[in-house]
């Protein structure tokens, strides 16, 4: 069985961001997305297209992760017709686009998974590879030969990389020897400098309950070119002023668009979609393809798998706790009503039964194991007993009338045939609409009905041929233990 973290869900709006080199105007931005705003409208499939194009307010990029950051990208929302009115699915839609987007040296294409960010994901990412340690430059190595590697998997789609991208800068480096002579601090050139240039708050001016801040700095024009800065004045502690130029070189550069950390460590990510496969196996081939890069990682660098990926996981690792937990529940109420630690151990011999049905019918309809399949486990280990429960009491019963073990476990089958098949029928059948349900939203409501049936259906059928059994061994071996005891007791 595949595994994922949900189940792809067909989604009528699509988010497509487009990435130009850095630098690009404006203008030339908007004209790409206008070129790809014509592309899409002409798919028969699509109803609106919305785009923005250049940079958003500051409150709203920290708040929505799909908002352009620059005047060289954009955001396009596509929205799609309702489900019933196509015969293709957003997935296939969105391949369509991609193959049709225009081919430009240094634009990048990436479709959100809307999916993920729909169910409050805390990374939106389906694959994502964190590299940690603490040279940008050795960083940009590792994850640029990450992402060379990863390109050509099956299914892999949108692979981007945060240090991709760098800005064009103007490095100041200072000749601290020569500041020194002239009283200066690296401290006090920097904040010069600063204040020339962004500015610095000076003070609030408040005005019928409004404030604004007051910011001081150079006028435009004795700020926007390198010749401004290189002769700009530095008010030196002993009582002059120093040119820039005196005491530092002006150099062109780059530098990363940002410098991401976690836990206090610097980190470069490789991010990529997955187009028509599951996860589990999309990352687990990723991993074997850069083992070798892993394994030969400079001291002080490593690597972490983040994602919708580590979502999966902890989600997976949280339910089975929940499953575990019910199990042992389930085993101490049977104890206490049965008074007895045997009879319930046999009656839970129906959930590895019914694990049969959930993994058969998963692969026969392509489910994969996602968390709605695995909390539909959940609420078969509460369900799938009750068969047991009904059939193991009732040959108890029989057997304290005085009837033989074998033929109280003979009679106990045919008596109890019809309550078992009634109880397990209704509820397949009330689960069957939910499993072969096609409606927007049916493929996060289906994993958890066919976790179910299948799951119920196998744990009835082999309930009363299995359960018999095992209840006969365990009955005859703790028999041979009592009467064991016994002898041993009492001589």
């Amino acid at each position: 069985m595949g595994t994922e973290f949900i189940p792809k869900s067909d989604i009528p709006v699509q988010v497509l961001q487009v990435k130009m080199p850095v630098g690009t105007e404006l203008e030339q931005t908007n004209k790409v997305v206008s070129q790809l705003e014509d592309i899409i409208s002409n798919i028969k499939e699509v109803e609106i297209v919305m785009a923005d194009v250049g940079t958003m307010s500051e409150g709203m990029a920290v708040s929505d992760p799909t908002s352009p950051t620059g005047v060289n990208e954009a955001t396009l929302f596509i929205k799609l017709k309702d489900k019933e009115d196509r015969d293709r699915s957003s997935d296939e839609i969105m391949e369509e686009i991609r193959s049709k987007t225009p081919k430009l040296e240094g634009v990048s294409y990436t479709v959100f998974d809307m999916s993920t960010m729909m169910m409050g994901g805390t990374e939106s990412a389906p694959v994502a590879i964190k590299i940690f340690g603490k040279e940008l430059p050795e960083l940009k190595h590792i994850s640029e030969a990450i992402e060379k590697r990863i390109t050509g998997i099956r299914g892999i789609r949108d692979v981007d990389n945060s240090l991709k991208e760098a800005n064009i800068e103007q490095h100041i480096v200072i000749n601290r020897d020569k500041a020194f002579r002239y009283g200066l601090t690296v401290a006090q050139i920097a904040s010069a400098v600063r204040t020339a240039t962004l500015g610095t708050k000076a003070g609030v001016f408040r005005e019928s309950g409004d404030e604004i801040d007051i910011r001081v700095r150079l006028e435009e024009n004795s700020r926007n070119s390198l010749p401004d800065i290189e002769h700009l004045s530095i008010a030196s502690p002993l009582g002059f002023e120093v040119p820039l130029n005196q005491v530092a070189k002006i150099l062109p550069g780059k530098g990363p668009l940002k410098i991401e950390r976690e836990h206090q460590v610097r980190m470069a990510t490789v991010t990529a979609n997955v187009v028509g496969r599951d996860l589990g196996s999309t990352v687990s081939e990723v991993k074997d393809r850069i083992k070798d890069i892993e394994k030969n990682l400079p001291a002080g660098y490593f690597i972490e798998y983040g994602g919708t990926y580590k979502n999966m996981k902890e989600s997976f690792t949280t339910l089975l706790q929940a499953l575990l937990l019910a199990i042992v529940l389930i085993y101490v109420i049977m104890a206490s009503q049965f008074e007895s630690f045997s009879h319930p151990f046999v009656i839970m011999f129906t959930l590895p039964l019914a694990l049969i049905g959930v993994v058969l019918l998963s692969l026969i309809t392509g489910v994969t194991l996602s968390v709605p399949s695995f909390m539909g486990a959940i609420i078969l280990a509460g369900i799938v007993v009750n068969n047991g429960i009904v059939l193991i009491d009732h040959a108890n019963q029989l057997r304290r009338g005085g009837m033989e073990k074998h033929d109280a476990l003979i009679q106990a089958g045919a008596d109890r045939l019809r309550p078992v098949l009634i109880t397990a029928l209704t509820t397949i059948i009330g689960m069957f609409p939910m499993a072969i349900s096609t409606s927007q939203g049916s493929e996060m409501r289906a994993p958890m009905a066919i976790a179910v049936i299948g799951g119920l259906a196998s744990a009835t059928f082999f309930t009363l041929v299995i359960v018999p059994a095992v209840y006969s061994i365990v009955d005859r071996i703790s028999y041979k233990t009592e009467k064991s005891f016994m002898n041993k007791l009492h001589g």
